[in-house]
């Protein structure tokens, strides 16, 4: 940052971690900071398809020219040699957005917090969403030490806000918070998501605050109850910020609000299509209760890719519960130390109770599959951001 002039401090920045849903709180926030009026930046991870995804601007992907321009600039840097993917990335869309004025970007972090890329902001709002055991080789083996690497983005005089976290992780959040003199506000306590309706075409709620006692409607297109807790984690996050925030803008901003991949329904032909990264076990229980409440067509075919350093058993055992039908697969952009081994998994599979389990190596092939066995049913994808891009890629959606 120093090589390329601070460019992280030429706009101002709220801050979110957590183990999940820190994208689409992410995506909340900005919509509505867009809504307000002003030129916002959003940078989140991983991305589905296209690297640009990473880095918006005013709700757009970067211009090619942007990232071309942004480069030329790092690769002219002594230290680029020596700094990791993620820490290029990240540079990358902080030299994007001072080159294009945004006013205000949503910085989602990468892996933990403490030690994250994007902890070199000074932001003036953090979130931290869910606590739950994650990257446990590089976080910890317990919510404890994850929520000590997560507080790592708390900053002197910088108000953060919680989602719904509980126990001894909520008490570390706490301890820390109060060692560098953070003000914390909670979802529940302090905010809340209340009378939740959740259907195909997305989702209902009322939010009520300090701000706004008497609470008001609002709707996303996003699909799910923890999408309702997501939107208002974000919009606890920006009042202490932005303290004459309009109810306007507010009620446009959850509504216009959009992230592919979370719970993401696409209709063809007779099938439906569920798309849904579910990256970890909580990942996983989030998408069945969704998918028991919304109900889409039986019978539910699921395709499943998930990378081998992932607790892939007790995923795949969650996703089967509540399925019709199991296909196994590889996702084509999956990196290779990270693959898992199908015919470990086939035989993982072939004793447990469950539906009838098909191994498919290829993800062009396990679509065509599911599809077939589904008929006028649903065909649920997931596993990983690696399986969702990539047979998003192949069924044309963008």
């Amino acid at each position: 940052m120093a090589e390329l002039g601070h460019p992280e401090q030429a706009f101002e920045s709220f801050h979110i971690a957590g183990t999940n849903g820190k994208g689409s709180t992410a995506a909340f926030a900005c919509s509505v900071l867009r809504a307000a009026g002003t030129r916002t930046g959003l940078y989140t991870s991983p991305h589905l398809a296209d690297f640009r995804e990473r880095i918006q601007i005013d709700g757009r992907w970067v211009s090619r020219e942007a990232i071309d321009r942004a480069a030329r600039r790092l690769l002219d840097s002594k230290t680029v040699a020596e700094a990791t993917y993620f820490e290029v990335a990240t540079a990358l869309a902080f030299v994007c957005f001072a080159e294009a004025g945004v006013e205000t970007a949503v910085i989602e972090t990468g892996l933990g917090g403490r030690l994250d890329a994007t902890s070199v902001v000074q932001p003036v709002g953090t979130a931290i969403t869910t606590i739950q055991l994650d990257h446990t080789d590089l976080l910890g083996g317990t919510r404890e030490a994850v929520a000590r690497e997560k507080a790592g983005i708390f900053k002197s005089g910088v108000p953060v806000s919680l989602g719904r976290i509980e126990g001894p992780a909520l008490d570390v959040l706490l301890e820390r918070a109060d060692e560098v003199g953070a003000a914390v506000q909670r979802l529940g306590p302090d905010a809340d998501a209340e009378d939740v309706t959740v259907g195909e075409g997305g989702t209902v709620f009322t939010y009520r605050s300090a701000r706004w006692p008497s609470g008001f409607r609002l709707s996303t297109v996003l699909i799910g109850r923890h999408q309702a807790d997501n939107a208002a984690l974000a919009l606890l996050m920006l009042e202490r910020a932005r303290p004459r925030l309009s109810e306007e803008a507010v009620k446009g901003g959850i509504a216009s609000a959009q992230i592919p991949g979370r719970f993401e329904t696409i209709r063809s032909g007779e099938a439906t299509w569920i798309f849904d990264i579910a990256h970890n076990p909580e990942g996983v229980a989030t998408l069945n209760r969704t998918l028991r409440v919304v109900a889409p067509p039986r019978p539910w075919i699921a395709v499943v890719a998930i990378l081998a350093d992932k607790p892939w058993g007790d995923m795949l055992a969650g996703i089967r519960a509540e399925v019709d039908g199991l296909v196994v697969t590889q996702a084509n952009s999956s990196p290779e130390p990270r693959r898992w081994d199908l015919k470990q998994v086939g035989r993982a599979l072939a004793d447990a109770p469950g539906p009838e389990v098909r191994v498919v190596e290829h993800l062009e092939a396990a679509l065509a599959t599911a599809r077939d066995l589904c008929g006028t049913g649903t065909v649920l994808v997931t596993g990983s951001a690696h399986t969702v891009g990539d047979a998003r890629s192949m069924l044309g959606a963008r």
